[in-house]
């Protein structure tokens, strides 16, 4: 795969760079950063059900326990998460808002399942949002910043030794979630989030080992490139590594096995 930059269209991505909203990240309890908007945790007021079942299915989904394609039938999400269809469906419609719930007529609700040609252009757009964000960060970023992703690059490291898994394939799309943010844009935020997530929706279809080492090298690579000024090679490894992250994708195809939903969404289950 190639990526083309078109002019108009690198020029609008950065033009939305340039405004800035500052955001504050903290530690969670697993040990990575948690953002939160405007400086301050005026957001982390209690979910609603229907919140509630988004987050769950969301989760499952990134945590790999439901894959491309799993039905998810609205009697069954009554039962599990105890709540009524119009809660569950209301949930249903916000998932596929997001991309990460396909609803049919006559067919109900699954786990999107997409194509070559979509996840091509996921990655491309990606890479190309994130190399607005670094043409930014090579004039703005701050010392502060290189330590917190160098901070990050060591927890995925930490992972890999643990033999921690789940927590590695998280962290990894974590750091350029992290990138994003440091160019303090709401909208590219917004916009790179919705994207990530359908990254991991990729990356959980194409279940396999991924080399999470050479990923992770490349993330304190582009680190290194940053911090002295060479923003150009920079963007060029962004670009190889996304393109190595598609061709796994599109190639390795090795399939993971679907679990019940019940069992799926259990650590999550019971809103009311």
């Amino acid at each position: 795969m190639r990526y083309f930059y078109y002019d108009n269209i690198f020029n609008v991505l950065y033009a939305i760079c340039e405004d800035s909203q500052p955001n504050l990240g903290v530690r969670n309890k697993e040990g990575y950063d948690l953002i939160f908007e405007d400086g301050c945790m005026s957001n982390l007021s209690l979910p609603t059900p229907t919140q509630l079942i988004v987050d769950a299915i969301t989760e499952a989904v990134l945590a790999q326990r439901l894959i491309p394609g799993t039905k998810l039938n609205e009697a069954d999400l009554v039962e599990i998460f105890g709540v009524g269809r119009t809660t569950v469906r209301q949930a249903l419609i916000r998932l596929s808002q997001d991309k990460l719930v396909t609803i049919e007529h006559n067919r109900g609700a699954y786990i999107t399942k997409m194509t070559d040609l979509e996840i091509r252009e996921t990655f491309e757009v990606l890479a190309m949002i994130e190399c607005a964000a670094l043409e930014k960060l090579g004039r703005s970023i701050t010392a502060f910043d290189i330590a917190r992703l160098r901070r990050h690059i060591d927890d995925q490291k930490q992972a890999h030794q643990h033999g921690n898994a789940d927590l590695e394939f998280r962290l990894a799309p974590d750091f350029h979630v992290l990138v994003v943010r440091m160019a303090h844009n709401r909208v590219l935020d917004e916009v790179h989030g919705k994207l990530t997530a359908q990254e991991r929706l990729i990356t959980s279809q194409y279940y396999g080992s991924f080399d999470q080492q050479h990923l992770c090298s490349d993330h304190a690579e582009i680190v290194s490139l940053i911090e002295g000024g060479q923003v150009e090679q920079a963007q060029a490894l962004l670009v190889e590594h996304y393109r190595v992250l598609e061709d796994y994708c599109l190639r390795g195809k090795a399939h993971k096995s679907t679990i019940p939903l019940k069992e799926a969404l259990k650590p999550d289950a019971k809103t009311g």
